[in-house]
């Protein structure tokens, strides 16, 4: 019997897409042994509004792909908000050889009683937890969850909303995204208040 292909699944806003998601990215893929890891921007979110138009920021997230490391549209293509839950069944179906793993912060911990099934979803897919800073770890995680740990971990607070309120500000954001995305942005004139 073949081993299925694990793969990783990082959503979010990708508003912009920044080094900390790379960071999460390639850190759980190595701790975890993931064959890759897929960003998946949304195209609505159920309360986090995003700036930037869905294509923009599906075309900022292709920018930083990297071996191991791909842009997923599935969300954007579906023009409407996406639940994990309904993705992840999606995803089961579109590709039975994989076996999925949804990537998320531990900032998400507190709210993810919010999102849709979320008693029924860690039996539906398994949920690998990266560390942010400021939001350390619970002593126990809630059954489904794992922890992506190490002690070569490299975590940050780096959000895309400190990202575009540096750009609002004309503060520099050098180092804090890759060059083709700050280029995009440039000549996008996106973030500019």
């Amino acid at each position: 019997m073949t081993n299925k292909m694990k793969i990783g699944i990082l959503g979010g806003s990708f508003d912009p897409p920044h080094i900390g998601h790379l960071l999460v990215a390639r850190q759980t893929r190595e701790i975890v042994h993931l064959d890759q890891v897929w960003l998946m921007p949304y195209f609505a979110h159920n309360w986090d509004p995003t700036v930037s138009a869905a294509s923009d920021r599906l075309a900022m997230t292709k920018l930083i792909e990297e071996e191991g490391v791909k842009a997923s549209d599935s969300e954007i293509l579906r023009k409407e908000k996406s639940y994990t839950i309904d993705t992840s069944r999606r995803l089961k179906e579109q590709f039975p050889k994989y076996n999925f793993f949804w990537i998320v912060g531990s900032d998400v911990l507190p709210e993810f009683h919010r999102w849709k099934d979320s008693k029924t979803l860690p039996k539906e897919v398994s949920f690998l937890v990266f560390p942010r800073n400021g939001h350390p770890l619970p002593g126990q995680l809630p059954e489904g969850f794992d922890a992506v740990t190490s002690p070569e971990l490299v975590t940050s607070n780096l959000s895309s909303t400190i990202i575009r309120g540096r750009i609002s500000k004309g503060l520099s954001i050098v180092g804090l995204i890759p060059s083709s995305v700050l280029t995009y942005i440039e000549e996008h004139g996106l973030y500019r208040s």
